[in-house]
């Protein structure tokens, strides 16, 4: 297992999936939810996890678990299923 569960992403997407956070979201829920975990990663990688994880173009090492719609906020991606 990883530092953050099955990842950082993929378990705040599962979070989302099973309401615990709500359905459209920005980075100051991923903090709450990071908060709560009670886990510490670094601030540049908090900063960058949902545009990362919403971008086509993107290492392949971030899932597009997440799609922005607009003014920093994101909502699950339409193949969020596929990935988890």
């Amino acid at each position: 297992m990883g530092k953050y569960g099955k990842g950082l992403g993929k378990e705040f997407a599962l979070a989302v999936l099973q309401g615990e956070v709500p359905e459209v979201f920005n980075t100051e829920e991923l903090r709450r939810f990071i908060k709560k975990r009670g886990w510490n990663p670094p601030e540049t990688y908090v900063n960058v996890l949902l545009a990362n994880s919403a971008s086509t173009t993107h290492s392949k090492n971030y899932p597009n678990y997440f799609k922005s719609i607009g003014d920093g906020k994101y909502m699950l991606s339409d193949e969020i299923q596929s990935l988890l």
